[in-house]
């Protein structure tokens, strides 16, 4: 295994890395893709020193007191004081890895950026901004406050979150699953065929722009929120229950589409053929 600890600005090139995990607290992690050898670059390092290791393939980016996968939970307030300097620390971290490698990173507070990932991206923040450019695979986003923007995606998202907000633009999805508790997620999307999505909020907004030429069964629901189509669903609104419920257009395996909440408003929307995918607007 080799290992560096750092502690000032250093780049180093690697060979025969097949997946990347990093965990930091604030700061910020880039990630963009590359035909070449591996690339890490570490600069702006304020308080401990980073730990980096490559085991197996694996190359692992973190904080040698805070190794383990529980990185956020052990960075509450009242659990801060076990730690050096956690409230303090910073590192950038910048990236060149191969498209197809499994990328897994966990933050506190630093925001992160990536392109261009084709494997399995797991990204898990308290605060930090997650940005996302032409991701495909699996990818899984999970934030306390964090806001997420991801552009073009393709596959599978996931999407959890508190009050964090969630925004998609363009893309073609096979699957989408987002749960907040008063975040928002706006989306607009195209669907695969027999594609999936799956929204749940509490008191959240859900905004989802598909193309005017879906299709999909479609049903929406909600306690006490507004709900809103573009498209002919049936309306149905007794005490404590509201729902819109349909199928769109007429094409085979058409997509899925869920969305349910408590007091959030929800609102089905038509992309116009021609027109560009946008993120939608909020109430």
């Amino acid at each position: 295994m080799a290992r560096w600890t750092i502690d000032s600005p250093m780049t180093h090139t690697l060979d025969g890395i097949v997946a990347l995990k990093v965990r930091i607290v604030g700061g910020q992690v880039n990630i963009i893709p590359t035909d070449d050898p591996v690339t890490f670059e570490i600069g702006d390092i304020v308080g401990e020193p980073l730990e980096v290791t490559q085991e197996a393939g694996i190359l692992t980016i973190h904080y040698q007191d805070l190794t383990g996968q529980g990185l956020l939970d052990r960075l509450k307030p009242l659990q801060l004081s076990g730690y050096r300097n956690v409230g303090t620390r910073r590192a950038t971290v910048n990236l060149r890895v191969p498209r197809d490698c499994p990328v897994e990173v966990t933050t506190a507070t630093a925001p992160v950026v990536a392109t261009g990932l084709t494997a399995r991206t797991r990204i898990k923040t308290a605060t930090g901004e997650i940005t996302l450019d032409d991701v495909s695979g699996e990818t899984e986003l999970n934030t306390a406050d964090g806001n997420a923007s991801v552009r073009t995606p393709t596959g599978v998202l996931n999407f959890g979150t508190a009050t964090g907000q969630l925004a998609v633009a363009g893309g073609r999805l096979s699957e989408l699953r987002a749960k907040t508790v008063s975040g928002q997620v706006l989306v607009d999307t195209d669907l695969a065929p027999s594609s999936r999505v799956r929204v749940n909020t509490v008191s959240g907004e859900v905004a989802l722009r598909v193309p005017a030429e879906s299709s999909a069964s479609v049903e929406l629901r909600s306690v006490t929120g507004a709900l809103d189509s573009d498209f002919g669903l049936e309306r149905n609104s007794a005490p404590a229950r509201n729902s819109m419920t349909g199928k769109v257009g007429v094409g085979v395996d058409p997509a899925s589409i869920s969305v349910n909440t408590v007091s959030g408003r929800a609102a089905l929307l038509r992309r116009a053929p021609e027109a560009p995918a946008a993120i939608p607007e909020g109430a």
